[in-house]
């Protein structure tokens, strides 16, 4: 199991640069072909901002994977390990639903912009749509896993969560 998810994680990663190169190398090359040839790739700035509402989604799954995004841990990290564990279930639930809502609403959305697509590249609008949806749906999966890892197994502690012999807390 753990082979498989260096391998995901690799493969997120390199997606994630691959796409990061991909958006700087065509800003940067239309950059160059405006000013030293005055002309450009009028396509290129479409396709960069694609690209960046990809990377920005696959960053927010990163985090998520990371545990680094942000949150007040001042109220749960002083509880015992029992109530870290309940309320830490209680806020990723709340998690998975917000994210299940922005799921809905993307599905309304690409539904809403089925026939737009980029003036220059032609690609649908439902591209950045589809960048949420991948997003959330990882964000799910890893949300459910971490919760699950921690409040069933007690594995994967985030960082505030202090260990039962810190809390003087039997389990």
């Amino acid at each position: 199991m753990e082979k498989v998810l260096k391998v995901l994680n690799s493969i997120l990663n390199g997606v994630i640069i691959l796409i990061l190169v991909s958006m700087v190398s065509l800003v940067f090359l239309n950059v160059v072909l405006r000013y030293a040839f005055d002309s450009g790739i009028t396509w290129s700035e479409e396709l960069a901002r694609y690209l960046f509402v990809w990377v920005v989604f696959l960053g927010a799954v990163v985090a998520t994977k990371e545990k680094g995004h942000l949150g007040v841990d001042l109220l749960i990290s002083s509880v015992p390990r029992k109530f870290q564990k309940v309320l830490y279930f209680i806020a990723n639930s709340l998690i998975v639903f917000v994210l299940t809502l922005f799921i809905d609403g993307l599905f309304k959305m690409m539904e809403v912009n089925k026939m737009v697509s980029g003036p220059a590249t032609g690609i649908p609008e439902a591209v950045f749509y589809l960048a949420g949806i991948v997003a959330s749906i990882l964000m799910i999966i890893i949300t459910s896993v971490q919760t699950i890892r921690f409040v069933f197994f007690n594995q994967d502690a985030p960082l505030w969560a202090k260990s039962e012999n810190e809390m003087g807390d039997t389990k």
